[in-house]
């Protein structure tokens, strides 16, 4: 499993509302954008942020290995402005959902 946040991309900034619906548990998308972008999306498609860096790289590494990755909101914390949201990224290796 990896434990990481939400960076807030300019869409959330300016539309501090699309992040009322996310609450802890809420299933998320994960959307690789080139080598090390992973935008993350909740299930309608709206746009929420980035993961870091170093941990989009990772998830793009194990994305092209095959491997099936779930995203869900671990946390929300409060903040100045807006929650920080914390999410948890589990990974099934492609030969235990190949069997």
């Amino acid at each position: 499993m990896i434990q990481s946040f939400l960076l807030h991309s300019s869409t959330t900034a300016l539309d501090p509302m699309a992040l009322d619906a996310i609450r802890v548990g809420a299933c998320l998308n994960l959307q690789p954008n080139g080598r090390s972008r992973v935008e993350v999306r909740t299930p309608d498609g709206s746009p929420l942020g980035w993961l870091p860096s170093d941990d989009a790289q990772m998830v793009i590494g194990l994305i092209d290995s095959g491997a099936l990755t779930t995203a869900r909101v671990r946390g929300l914390i409060p903040a100045y402005g807006r929650p920080r949201v914390q999410i948890a990224i589990q990974i099934q290796p492609r030969d235990v959902f190949l069997q």
